[in-house]
């Protein structure tokens, strides 16, 4: 026979379903949150190690002057004690025709397809390796490139003419960003592959691995010295070390960032779980006082009396648990391969590891039990006296406050509204808690949809701070007049420049360039750019200091992403930049923002010219345009491309101004995703939570609403009393909803933009997102109230009034 004790548990448990299914439905909601983030963090953590540490990524890229690495090199490098392994390569900037558009291409030249020992690929399908003539495509790029196996695509090198490449196989590179996000293609291919195509370069790369003693970026740096030292002792030049972290994939620290801050949105979903708990089980035990009387009357003492509400926080949890882990499985598993997909990782074992469930169980358990513990252990110790004396919600005269004589004489909107308008207010401790509830979702909701816009505005001003609409890359120096001139002859063509640009980093000991680039010349890069003074197509706004003024002074102006790399760097500090493999002294005279740019320090095209001897020379057109339309842009680009094909200018990259904005906005999409996701399960929480304080509210009025029927309400009339209350319970926490936004959107800005580009995110509020969270709280809110209106309006006046 069943324990009394146990007997009332189980009573309470299934007597009022909808406040039980409620509940564990709050609490199941956190859990759910928590496993599916956990679940990807796991997986994605494992699964992006695996990937990259698969690939035997080089410790070090040295870059060898004149590209004619021979073998002995390599094996000389071999036998320096710490080097494991050590590897030619060459990577090749080119472009690719698509349509009648170009678009920038990497070519990946590999040594010896059958045995690469640094940065390997992986065969998905297709020749391996692929014959001459023909290239491997990473499987990404197939989407940039319009493209498959089997077809052929135009490809064009800096010194070659355009010829028609067959696309022969198909690779996977995880240490590669996906190319849809960087707006470019993958290529693999032999060196007579390079040779046909028209270059005459050989291998300029000597990628090398380290041994497990040389785990950190500094120890790295000094072997890549040592190595370069000895490359140098025979004759060759080496102009720059290139360390990317170790073992560390190029988006590993956005994705760990970005998943820290879900996990802990998951987690306050659950803690909001469980205040919605507590508040329900407090309610319970104000309304159940005289029982707990009775029941300590007939021998029962505190610690019982508060372990049977305790118990059935428990049984509550335990539900829930029992109900999420398994949807949070498929949850976990979908975004594990979303964020995959976008990571460019495969997923070899999608497996949760067991801590995963046991946190879940732990927390969907621990989390609602303490925030219960504080009002059930205060309810248990109630004295006898005090519980019997108790006379429910009636001993406090409703009414009498300040608030509620102010609210009497409010009659704005017709007695049915100033009656629900003052019984919002009856229970505040309740309504704090379900305002409360309400508002951490919008906040939360409108908060995501606030950042998203902030990005758009920060991807706006691309446009604003540089007011070019092309630029031209080329692969040597060259006399630009004549061609600059043919090209401001065309219509719409606005301004020319020419520029110069170079790979550089600081030098901070030795005469080496030690830059920290991974192998796609993109993260982690770190660029000079020579500009005329008075430029047009740059204004770049100060965050400190001045902008360059005087032609031939060894003056440079670095942005964010390069003072990010010597954080204690600042205006009027002397530094060394390398140019060319050379060191030269500069002082830094400003710092600007420059929005989505990598590392890039600017100096004035006359000291570029002189410190490399480039006078009247330069490698860079960058070109404005009266429309900045895309469908403006996109003819005259051909036209363009048409002309320096025509004038034989040795391209290495034509780059539209729109492809660097798209490029930039793919990265935002499944992170704005993921913020809405975790809005929508807040916003869920705190509806659960008006849904059961409106059943709790009109549970306590039963008989109030036998009256008001005995005395000729109507059913409507109480349905649309209570639906009224729910609903100025969601209009009331769309302050607080609107108020928590603005705070929480500046930080998060900072921390998103920090992560992505080294500039936060300005305070943008979307309206947008205000009046749809205005739909949903007004359309919430009435499902909220509606079970509870409907039961309390089809409730009778004899049962109301025999309530007890």
């Amino acid at each position: 026979m069943m324990s009394p004790r146990f007997t009332k548990v189980f009573r309470e448990l299934t007597t009022d379903k909808t406040r039980s299914f409620m509940l564990v439905l709050a609490i199941a909601i956190g859990v759910f949150g928590i496993g599916s983030i956990l679940g990807a963090y796991a997986v994605l953590t494992r699964e992006m190690a695996r990937n990259y540490m698969a690939t035997q990524p080089a410790s070090a890229t040295l870059k060898i002057e004149n590209g004619r690495i021979d073998q002995d090199i390599v094996e000389g490098v071999k036998k320096i004690p710490g080097i494991l392994q050590a590897e030619r390569h060459a990577t090749v900037l080119s472009r690719m025709k698509i349509g009648d558009d170009w678009y920038p291409m990497l070519l990946f030249v590999i040594d010896d397809f059958r045995d690469i020992k640094t940065n390997r690929i992986t065969k998905v399908s297709g020749a391996w390796p692929p014959p001459t003539g023909t290239m491997l495509v990473e499987r990404t790029a197939l989407k940039v490139m319009k493209s498959g196996e089997g077809k052929e695509i135009i490809v064009k090198t800096a010194h070659g003419e355009q010829k028609s490449v067959t696309i022969s196989g198909i690779v996977h590179d995880p240490g590669l960003a996906p190319a849809w996000q960087e707006q470019m293609g993958y290529g693999y291919i032999t060196l007579s592959t390079l040779q046909w195509l028209g270059e005459q370069q050989g291998f300029d790369e000597l990628r090398v691995r380290m041994d497990d003693a040389y785990n950190s970026v500094g120890a790295i740096e000094e072997k890549g010295r040592a190595v370069a030292g000895r490359i140098e002792g025979q004759g060759h030049f080496v102009h720059e070390v290139q360390v990317p972290p170790p073992g560390r994939h190029p988006h590993q620290g956005q994705m760990n960032a970005i998943l820290s801050l879900f996990t802990a949105f998951s987690f306050m979903t659950l803690v909001l779980s469980a205040i919605l708990v507590s508040s329900s089980i407090s309610t319970l035990m104000t309304k159940q006082v005289r029982e707990i009387g009775i029941m300590k009357t007939i021998g029962a003492d505190s610690f019982q009396i508060s372990g049977l509400y305790l118990l059935m926080v428990f049984v509550f949890s335990v539900f829930a648990v029992i109900t999420a882990i398994p949807l949070s499985q498929f949850s976990a598993n979908l975004f594990t391969h979303k964020i995959a997909q976008v990571l460019n990782l495969t997923v070899f074992d999608a497996s949760i590891p067991l801590w995963v469930f046991v946190v879940q169980m732990l927390s969907g358990i621990l989390i609602p039990l303490s925030a219960a513990a504080v009002p059930v252990l205060r309810g248990g110790r109630i004295t006898v006296r005090e519980a019997l004396d108790n006379y429910g919600v009636a001993k406090k005269s409703f009414g009498k406050g300040r608030i509620e004589s102010f609210l009497a004489r409010l009659n704005v909107f017709g007695e049915t509204f100033t009656l629900s308008l003052r019984n919002v207010f009856r229970q505040r401790t309740r309504l704090v808690m379900t305002l409360g509830l309400l508002a951490a979702g919008g906040a939360m909701f409108m908060t995501a949809l606030n950042v998203s816009k902030a990005w758009d505005v920060n991807l706006k001003k691309i446009y604003k701070q540089r007011r070019y609409d092309l630029e031209v890359r080329l692969s040597q120096p060259v006399y630009t007049d004549e061609i600059m001139a043919k090209i401001r002859q065309m219509p719409g063509i606005k301004e020319v420049e020419a520029w110069g640009y170079s790979p550089t980093s600081f030098i901070t000991e030795g005469h080496y360039e030690i830059s920290h680039t991974y192998p796609d010349k993109g993260h982690g890069s770190f660029s000079m750019a020579a500009l005329p003074l008075g430029t047009k197509m740059v204004d770049l706004p100060l965050l400190e200091g001045r902008w360059l003024k005087t032609d031939n002074a060894n003056e440079v102006v670095i942005n964010r992403m390069a003072l990010a790399q010597s954080p204690n760097l600042k205006v009027g500090d002397l530094v060394t930049l390398s140019l060319d493999g050379h060191p030269f002294e500069c002082k830094i005279v400003g710092i600007a923002e420059d929005i989505f740019s990598p590392s890039t320090a600017y100096v004035s095209a006359d000291t570029y010219a002189e410190l490399s001897d480039t006078k009247g020379l330069s490698n860079m057109l960058r070109i404005s345009m009266n429309s900045r339309e895309r469908e403006t842009v996109l003819p005259m680009v051909r036209e363009i491309n048409e002309l320096l094909g025509k004038e034989k200018v040795p391209v290495s990259a034509t780059i539209p101004m729109f492809l660097i904005r798209n490029a930039v906005s793919e990265h935002m999409g499944v992170l704005v995703g993921a913020l809405l996701v975790m809005a929508f399960l807040m916003a869920a929480v705190g509806m659960l939570g008006l849904m059961s304080t409106m059943s709790t509210n009109v549970l306590e009025r039963t008989r109030e609403l036998g009256v008001m029927r005995a005395i000729g309400a109507t059913p409507k009339r109480v349905i649309l009393l209570v639906v009224m209350e729910g609903l100025i319970v969601g209009v009331f926490s769309l302050v607080f909803a609107f108020a928590g936004s603005v705070g929480l959107s500046a930080p998060l800005g900072n921390l998103i933009g920090n992560m992505a580009f080294r500039t936060p995110l300005p305070l943008a509020i979307s309206p947008l997102a205000f009046f749809i969270w205005v739909a949903i709280i007004v359309a919430g809110s009435v499902a909220a109230t509606l079970y509870p209106a409907w039961r309390a309006g089809r409730m009778t006046t004899h049962e109301a009034l025999a309530y007890e």
